[in-house]
């Protein structure tokens, strides 16, 4: 069987299998089984992406082919390899064989999508990894998979229509034939030739394809499913959720570069440095990077925390990609794959506390570093990452990508995406303190550290977190291949940019020999005194009640209160009224409309024939 077809089929076909036979214990062999071959041959076929390797499925109607190349080899990476840590964790967290299969046909789906290689294809995959992503919220809460529908519907009727003009103009889905006819558009267009497409059929298509993929990708408006679909399902599950599932919506973007960016730069003029419909994106990208993480830090749960946060970090990504220049674009691919990293890493700590403890808000946390220590380590490993404290891979793609920014002379991006680093640290030092330091509440005294299976999946996604983050050359060196030119210079320690470096082992180096100082100092000093891992939050002074409270109760009640006037705007609000509107408008034809009276349908018809007797047809 092809590799690639194995690729994308057999979590599906795993997943299956898990829910036919439903007999714990063999259920989850079949699904790991089913996440590990993705995994293990996108590792195999590392040394065929410039082979050709390609794949067809004909279904008789229409064709739908799958093809490798250096660039959906990097999506894949990152799928399969967050995406199988995800599943490992489920073997603790799966309740039962319906989230086996619905968890690995997601991963199937959205295999899928990266391996596409035509627009319908990609939709069909698109449409596979969201109906499975649906029901696995479906299982948990009603209301918040019916609010991930209702937007993942609005994206899927825009790419639907995209398509619909895309194929209505040159006939066909296939992505080398688009982006072809694309520059054949482009060139036509600088020379004041006839087009195909004209300048408002290609701001519609922007605009579609905006949408679709803004949903996904959780981009500001289109943000306010993911808080409620990350936290209301299995917390093993929104590991890929957040790590896997948003990539989707950030490789749909860069494909929009290869299929329309040439086309659209021409049509619609530039701005400051960069094109007029990348500073769009670009601009939604800093503003979900500063709307998520205000909210992050308001938030007393920490699934929702988490969920905000990786909105605001899927930000820069969009910055960099809007951007569009080749360092740019370069930092947004690696910052897609730290995100991925710690962000399943996070979402994995959250689901082990979860589980251990049956709670989810601070209030009912504290001292836990005491009674999960290996838990502790790998949150430590998460937070210095998605805070940008080098030498972790989270600092590797924030320097690039700030580097990137600062270089093109865009002052209000590069203002957001400092914001976004200083909010970072705000929302983590409250889970630091809040959940692992402090005052232990009598009903966590016998919690216990993660099972083996999710102990095991964080350490992966920990181990990425440091290797890439000590020798990000090995990243540099990939997405050096996908532009083919080096636009990130250097070696396998050091990331040179010409007008910026950044030396890792060095970093390390110093980091180690501060931490040995700080030993030494630590174990010689006079009046050195041991306090209980309890005491460390406040530096070995008495805990009272009323500071206790402070930190994990409404500790950032005065930012809530100075943001009160923006936090009245919702756009959450918004949507529920819309929706509400239609339903209201369905009720009204329901009642006199589709009624079921046969009299009624007998008028209709009456009308539409005396409409088309007048019209002469």
């Amino acid at each position: 069987m092809n590799e690639l077809a194995l690729i994308v089929f057999t979590p599906l076909i795993a997943g299956a299998f898990a829910w036919l036979i439903d007999v714990k214990g063999i259920r989850e062999i079949v699904g790991v089984l089913g996440a590990a071959v993705p995994l293990g041959y996108t590792a195999l076929l590392y040394q065929k992406t410039g082979e050709g390797l390609s794949f067809v499925l004909n279904l008789g109607v229409f064709k739908l082919t799958f093809a490798l190349n250096t660039l959906n080899w990097f999506f894949l990476g990152i799928g399969a390899l967050v995406g199988f840590a995800a599943i490992l964790a489920l073997v603790s967290t799966g309740r039962d064989s319906y989230e086996w299969l619905f968890a690995l046909m997601s991963l199937s789906g959205v295999l899928g999508v990266f391996l596409a290689n035509d627009l319908m294809a990609f939709f069909i995959f698109w449409e596979i990894m969201t109906f499975a992503s649906f029901m696995m919220v479906l299982h948990y809460n009603k209301a918040a998979s019916l609010k991930y529908f209702l937007l993942s519907v609005f994206g899927a009727y825009a790419m639907l229509i995209a398509l619909g003009i895309i194929y209505a103009k040159l006939g066909t889905f296939d992505f080398a034939q688009i982006q072809q006819a694309m520059y054949k558009e482009a060139y036509a267009t600088a020379f004041g030739a006839d087009t195909l497409f004209s300048k408002g059929e290609s701001a519609l298509i922007y605009l579609l394809f905006l949408i679709a993929f803004g949903v996904k990708a959780g981009m500001f408006p289109l943000h306010v499913w993911a808080p409620d679909a990350y936290s209301e399902t299995n917390q093993s599950y929104a590991a890929m959720f957040s790590g896997v599932l948003s990539k989707a919506g950030v490789y749909g973007f860069v494909l929009l570069y290869i299929l329309m960016g040439t086309r659209l730069a021409i049509e619609f003029g530039g701005f400051r440095s960069t094109t007029k419909f990348g500073y769009i994106i670009a601009f939604l990208g800093g503003l979900t990077i500063i709307v998520g993480g205000l909210l992050a830090a308001l938030q007393e749960d920490i699934r929702k925390l988490f969920a905000y946060s990786s909105i605001s970090q899927l930000g820069y990504i969009l910055v960099g990609i809007g951007v569009g220049t080749a360092l740019s674009m370069q930092a947004a691919l690696f910052h897609a794959l730290s995100h991925a990293l710690f962000k399943g890493l996070f979402f994995l700590i959250v689901a082990t506390i979860v589980y251990r403890t049956d709670k989810t808000t601070f209030a009912d946390m504290g001292g836990l570093a005491e009674k999960m220590p290996f838990t502790f380590a790998m949150a430590f490993v998460a937070i210095l990452s998605l805070a940008g404290i080098p030498p972790l891979v989270g600092f590797a793609s924030k320097w690039v990508l700030f580097e990137a920014v600062i270089s093109q002379n865009l002052p209000i991006l590069g203002g957001m995406v400092f914001f976004g680093s200083a909010i970072g640290f705000v929302y983590l030092i409250r889970f630091t303190y809040a959940v692992w330091f402090g005052q232990r509440p009598s009903e966590l005294e016998n919690t216990k550290d993660a099972p083996l299976p999710m102990a095991t999946a964080m350490a992966i996604l920990a181990l990425f977190n440091v290797v890439l983050g000590i020798a990000p050359g090995l990243v540099a060196r990939e997405l050096n291949k996908i532009f083919g030119k080096e636009v990130i210079g250097g070696n396998l320690f050091v990331l040179d940019l010409g007008f910026g470096r950044y030396n890792a082992l060095a970093i390390l180096i110093y980091l180690v020999v501060g931490i040995v100082i700080a030993g030494i100092i630590y174990f010689m000093g006079a009046k050195v005194r041991k306090v209980p891992v309890t005491d460390t939050y406040q530096s070995g002074n008495p805990v009272t009640m009323e500071y206790n409270l402070t930190i994990r109760r409404n500790f950032f009640l005065p930012l809530k209160e100075t943001l009160a006037f923006w936090l009245r705007i919702s756009f959450d609000k918004l949507y529920q009224d819309i929706g509400a509107w239609v339903e209201d408008l369905a009720e009204v034809l329901r009642n006199y409309v589709y009624n079921g009276n046969v009299q009624s349908y007998a008028w209709y018809l009456a009308v539409v024939l005396l409409i088309l007797a007048l019209w002469g047809v």
